[in-house]
């Protein structure tokens, strides 16, 4: 027999971590259940960008993912209050979009495309986009609201709390799952009122019994790290361009990222790793040296055709959480948002049929 008042979580990424955190919140027992330590999950990988403005730029309806974007980052500041981490939101620095104007469109038209979206910001002057290391023929445009997580400490922090907090937290790969019960590789089997699915790709590996998973296919994604201090004028920065990213964090620095669709390997390709580090040259800040002693990490995230999330209960029974594509560090708050109010029988955020696991 099991408690309706239980819940397993499958994958402590962020999506997993938040939903688990919320449930606890609503009184859930909950457990989750991680194949990868919390440092070697996709998400502690990635750039830890919550960034709608700069993610929605380059995509085929800009505007549409904007809303879409912001609508997922609003769930964020109630979440970070109740974990203690409202002030790396509220110190956010501006991110910042960098391009060419040698090619490029004039700094009134690309500001033009931010407003569109709905974005805030303003044209950089040269003077203060030579403070940064950036000069001519780069122009640059700041934009608020964007802010950045150092992935996997922040993670790790999760983590504790949802154990300081009663959950559970279980080393395990997941062969079978179920509305009511999960089984692992060890032959145990786990039983729960409920049962939520939250393993980026890993999720399409219950495709057979969870129906909606079906539709999840595979990105690969290569990042470059290096270790050590930034300059403390780039210290916390994003910047974004047409040929990659830069993060800056605490003692760390990443350089991102590839899309390679229908990838599912984890291997690092030596070609990729020199191509992101020409692309990195073009837009390389004055007090950054080249990228030659890089640390090439690797993750593979899942997307969907629509390239919208899932987010909902499968006609198995069963709750998925998956498909977030790149934006995974948006979503997670949301989708925990979305997913508890399912269970606990509320009202879900306006918009959430749009991620309707049953849409394919």
């Amino acid at each position: 027999m099991f408690s309706s008042f239980s819940l397993i979580v499958i994958g402590g990424g962020i999506t997993g971590l938040s939903f688990a955190l919320r449930a606890l919140d609503y009184g859930l027992a909950v457990t989750l259940i991680a194949k990868d330590a919390v440092e070697d999950t996709t998400s502690a990988l990635s750039a830890g960008m919550i960034a709608p403005a700069m993610e929605a730029l380059t995509e085929a309806q800009p505007e549409l993912s904007y809303a879409r974007y912001v609508a997922a980052q609003k769930h964020w500041p109630v979440f970070a209050a109740d974990l203690g981490l409202s002030e790396i939101l509220e110190m956010a620095q501006p991110a910042v979009w960098v391009w060419s104007g040698e090619a490029g469109p004039s700094p009134d038209d690309m500001m033009a495309r931010f407003t569109a979206l709905g974005a805030k910001g303003q044209v950089m002057a040269e003077e203060d986009l030579a403070k940064l290391g950036f000069h001519a023929p780069l122009h640059g445009i700041e934009i608020v609201g964007e802010w950045l997580m150092a992935a996997a400490p922040v993670l790790a922090f999760m983590k504790t709390q949802f154990e300081a907090r009663g959950g559970r937290w279980v080393e395990g790969d997941v062969t079978q799952v179920a509305a009511h019960s999960v089984e692992l590789s060890d032959g145990s089997v786990h039983q729960a009122g409920h049962v939520a699915v939250c393993a980026g790709y890993g999720s399409a590996s219950f495709a057979d019994s969870v129906p909606s998973l079906k539709a999840l296919t595979p990105i690969k994604g290569h990042l470059l790290d290096r270790e050590g201090r930034s300059d403390p004028v780039l210290a916390g920065r994003m910047v974004r361009s047409p040929w990659g990213y830069w993060v800056f964090l605490d003692g760390l620095t990443k350089f991102g990222a590839t899309m390679q669709a229908g990838k599912a390997d984890e291997g690092v390709e030596p070609g990729v790793v020199e191509s992101l580090k020409d692309k990195a040259s073009k837009f390389t800040p004055s007090s950054v040296a080249p990228l030659q002693d890089v640390t090439p990490r690797v993750g593979v995230r899942a997307a969907t055709p629509d390239h919208w999330p899932l987010i909902g209960r499968d006609i198995s029974g069963v709750y998925v959480a998956a498909g977030m594509r790149r934006n995974g560090w948006i979503y997670g708050p949301y989708a925990a948002t979305v997913l508890t109010a399912l269970i606990t029988g509320q009202e879900p955020p306006e918009g959430a049929e749009a991620y309707a696991p049953q849409r394919f």
